[in-house]
């Protein structure tokens, strides 16, 4: 496999970002019983979107960076789930800052991707 060079690997990672930030985006949307994805299920959700890109970026890395940034949120109590049918533990939810750099992206660049 080739080597990425630095502006596509930022390149990369950035679509990463923006891609867990529209899922995080659409699971809000879907009103569930107990808010935000775990990982599993954020990482399951993204394989498409990896299937078509070049390299596949750390998904701990782009995670930890949206935290940090305050664009993403973590919730560390477990719920019982009934649409999912389980306990789920640790998951992260979309911020409105997070909202905010998404919608200013989508208008940047002109598209929906």
């Amino acid at each position: 496999m080739a080597t990425l060079g630095p502006a596509s690997s930022a390149w990369a990672l950035h679509e990463t970002l923006l891609e867990a930030l529209r899922r995080l985006n659409q699971a809000e949307g879907r009103e569930l019983d107990v808010p935000g994805l775990e990982y599993v299920e954020l990482e399951r959700a993204m394989r498409a979107f990896w299937a078509a890109q070049t390299g596949e970026v750390d998904l701990d890395f782009a995670l930890r960076l949206l935290l940090e940034n305050g664009l993403i949120g973590q919730l560390d109590a477990p719920a019982y789930s009934w649409e999912r049918r389980r306990l789920v533990g640790e998951r992260f939810c979309i911020t409105t800052l997070g909202k905010a750099y998404l919608v200013r992206q989508i208008a940047e660049s002109d598209r929906i991707r």
